[in-house]
């Protein structure tokens, strides 16, 4: 009986984490992992908790069955809350978008947002460290994993670039993100899960060069696997999604060329997983304001011990400078200076700046509750975007936070709603 009463409220503890919102920074920070792990938990923990109220109820312990009922209640408002995409999709695409998704891939596709025995991953063929390109400096080779579909899975013609997450600084390919390169591999599409140079040694123009000249390489090799040259999409998250977004609005632009300083890069579609999009509205207090942040307020506020914490995490203590370094110093320090004294770069390294109507579709994918303050910037993009004339999905997902597609993804409801809109995005755009 103790063990059941520990798992009811345990349960019940996960399930409120993952609706919290708490507005200390450093609460936020270190509740972060649980709010995460409970938001893919929650049918598990609806269940649970559920068990224990009846139970409680059956032994007439009041406590238990009250923490049960309460822990189920949040759980279901938490799955009640998951969005429904088909509004944005139809603004995009127009009505009668789904009917343009070709029969045989749309058997392949998640037949529902969620359910808790989601449908496993199909099978995929792994080519790991794939030279697509040689750092500029170093001559270092740059690694990439390819995913492409199995032999008995007709291939698409479509290709996706993926720039993983880090904070520009963190982070390399196959993290956390196999289930999801098997499950699109597996309707036919390839996968060039990519590295790329971090900073201190790169900066974002290389970074980007590095990225645009992935897509060169896919285009070079169109043939070899079966691919559509005008068929590649960029995707990303966090920092990935930031570069994805800026090389797929920048195609052509030169100031940031690839590589090899010549070539087409330009894409069919980006997709992107909260990404950075303003570079002066994390940093300046005042267009935070413009923002609806309030005045004085950046869109991300940190006391010092969540700032410290931060800034271990993205490894800013291993510079060369010995001096304690703040969190919120990092853009700064990648880009060379404040807004103030270099404004221009801040502006060519935002993907807000480059606006206009030669912007591809693109999906964004954000939570609500997301730590680094995104949301605003996110919303931001996707108004100018359809001002612009350009095809935008925004799916907001609530009680969210940063990184949620990459926490126990195949059971996650907020991840299988990401990956079934991604999956419908990407076959639009076949």
């Amino acid at each position: 009986m103790s063990m059941v009463k520990t798992l009811t409220y345990l349960a019940s503890l996960l399930a409120a984490a993952a609706l919290s919102r708490p507005r200390v920074p450093l609460v936020r920070l270190l509740l972060w992992p649980f709010k995460l792990v409970g938001g893919a938990l929650t049918p598990i923990l609806g269940i649970v908790s559920g068990l224990g109220a009846l139970l409680g109820l059956v032994r007439r312990d009041w406590k238990m069955a009250g923490t049960g009922a309460a822990g189920t209640a949040l759980a279901v408002q938490f799955l009640q809350d998951i969005p429904d995409s088909k509004a944005g999709f139809d603004a995009a695409f127009g009505a009668g978008w789904e009917q343009r998704i070709p029969a045989p891939l749309r058997l392949l596709m998640l037949p529902r947002r969620w359910s808790l025995l989601a449908r496993e991953p199909g099978r995929a063929i792994l080519q790991r460290d794939v030279v697509y390109a040689h750092q500029a400096r170093t001559g270092t080779p740059l690694l990439a994993d390819l995913w492409s579909p199995p032999p008995s899975v007709a291939p698409t013609g479509l290709s996706v670039v993926f720039v993983h997450g880090g904070g520009w600084r963190i982070g390399e390919k196959d993290m956390l993100t196999r289930p999801f390169f098997r499950r699109l591999a597996a309707q036919g599409h390839t996968i060039l899960d990519i590295n790329y140079t971090l900073c201190p040694e790169g900066d974002i123009p290389m970074m980007i060069a590095e990225v645009k000249e992935a897509v060169l390489w896919i285009k070079a090799h169109s043939r070899e696997y079966g691919l559509e040259q005008e068929r590649v999409v960029l995707m990303g998250g966090s920092a990935g999604a930031h570069l994805a977004l800026l090389a797929a609005y920048t195609a052509g632009h030169p100031s940031l060329p690839p590589l090899s300083g010549d070539g087409d890069t330009s894409v069919r579609g980006v997709v992107a997983f909260y990404p950075p999009t303003d570079f002066l509205a994390l940093q300046e207090p005042a267009a935070a304001e413009t923002l609806g942040l309030g005045a004085g307020a950046r869109s991300l506020e940190l006391d010092r011990v969540s700032d410290a914490l931060l800034a271990r995490l993205f490894n800013l203590q291993c510079d060369d400078d010995a001096s304690e370094r703040s969190f919120l110093d990092m853009i700064p320090d990648m880009i060379g200076g404040t807004p103030d004294e270099v404004p221009e770069v801040y502006r060519l390294l935002s993907p807000i700046n480059h606006v206009g109507q030669h912007c591809l579709p693109t999906l964004l994918l954000q939570g609500t509750d997301d730590i680094f303050g995104l949301l605003p910037t996110v919303r931001r993009l996707h108004h100018e975007l359809r001002g612009a004339g350009a095809s935008s999905i925004l799916v907001e997902f609530p009680h969210t936070d940063h990184a949620f597609d990459l926490v126990l993804p195949q059971i996650s409801p907020v991840a299988q709603a990401a990956t079934y809109d991604i999956e419908r995005f990407l076959a639009l755009l076949v």
